[in-house]
């Protein structure tokens, strides 16, 4: 079989009249009708999410220490969550409702926020779909109200390998959503599988580039998910997660030193969000999440280099635009001038 022709993408156009028109709002919280007791509910919602995300690691080091100590209770506790977590068991009425507590209240605890769709919101009809959520964030706050909410439930969600290895973490959630693994070998077998996919390619690295004043993605050298959409033939929908930046405040500088231990899986971001409860997000921010129109990628089953920087340069160009079309629907006029950075 001969290589098939170079299929080049075409020129993105600025958003017209119509497309602004076909600008779909599936949620809005207005937050002179959110409740105190809702305002509290959501932020339990998102504090058990980052705890559970940040604990969830160290669930066999707590194993070990509590049969040293002869905790056995504490420790027979970690097993049964972890059978609970690996166990085949589909959603049923106690997860569904968990998953809709979790939608309904979790958005509700920042000052305002809102989810649009270019075009048609995503469906379990679409053609398979991957979406590439920006930016990563400390906590991923956009990718969380994203991740439960009800017209997402038939995505995965991938996440960290270690991540989703993790008991507590699996629990909770295949219990709020529809979660994977980040892994090569995993994603491709999602794919092959039909499986529509998120995952937010900025990964650790966009976690430290956080910074209240600045849009940054960190998207140059991120190629790997475009290849792969390339080999299965799968759209990629951009998504963009405006206020993600406002919610918490992220130490700054020393960016190369950062960015190579990222590259070793080694988390540097030393994140404060609420006053109060630092884990918790700025109560105050506004988050403007915005799905884009999907791009339609040819399928290569191998791609060359020059194919795979061809789709990906069309790919960042059509995130830019997103950007620019929706920054002063998000920031309000004075960010006309503001630029999405590109690390």
């Amino acid at each position: 079989m001969g290589r098939k022709k170079k299929s080049k993408p075409s020129k993105p156009s600025k958003q017209s009249n119509q497309s602004k028109a076909s600008l779909l709002k599936v949620t809005k919280t207005d937050p002179d009708k959110v409740t105190l007791f809702e305002k509290v509910a959501g932020g339990i919602c998102l504090l058990l999410f980052i705890v559970v995300w940040l604990l969830s690691a160290s669930s066999p080091i707590v194993f070990g220490i509590a049969i040293y100590h002869e905790a056995y209770r504490l420790a027979l506790g970690i097993v049964v969550v972890t059978a609970l977590s690996y166990a085949p068991w589909k959603k049923g009425y106690i997860a569904n409702s968990f998953q809709q507590f979790y939608a309904y209240y979790s958005h509700r605890y920042m000052r305002k926020t809102t989810i649009v769709c270019e075009g048609s919101k995503p469906s379990p009809q679409d053609q398979q779909t991957f979406f590439a959520v920006h930016p990563h964030g400390a906590f991923c706050i956009g990718w969380s109200f994203l991740y439960c909410h009800g017209m997402m439930q038939h995505i995965r969600f991938c996440f960290s390998p270690v991540l989703f290895m993790s008991p507590f973490f699996r629990l909770f959630s295949r219990g709020v959503g529809n979660p994977g693994s980040a892994s090569k070998d995993s994603m491709i077998s999602y794919m092959r599988s039909g499986h529509s996919l998120a995952l937010p390619p900025g990964g650790f690295e966009e976690a430290t580039l956080t910074s209240t004043k600045h849009d940054r993605v960190f998207i140059k050298k991120r190629t790997g998910f475009v290849r792969l959409c390339l080999q299965q033939g799968i759209a990629i929908r951009p998504v963009y997660v405006f206020g993600e930046r406002s919610c918490y405040w992220n130490i700054q500088g020393a960016f190369k030193s950062r960015l190579a231990l990222n590259r070793h899986g080694i988390p540097t971001i030393f994140a404060w969000g609420n006053l109060l409860v630092p884990w918790l997000p700025n109560p105050q921010a506004e988050v403007h999440i915005v799905i884009g129109n999907p791009i339609k990628l040819p399928k290569i089953e191998k791609p060359t280099k020059e194919e795979v920087v061809i789709w990906h340069t069309k790919y960042v160009t059509e995130l830019t635009q997103l950007f620019e079309n929706h920054k002063q629907a998000a920031y309000g006029p004075s960010s006309k001038a503001m630029k999405l950075e590109l690390w």
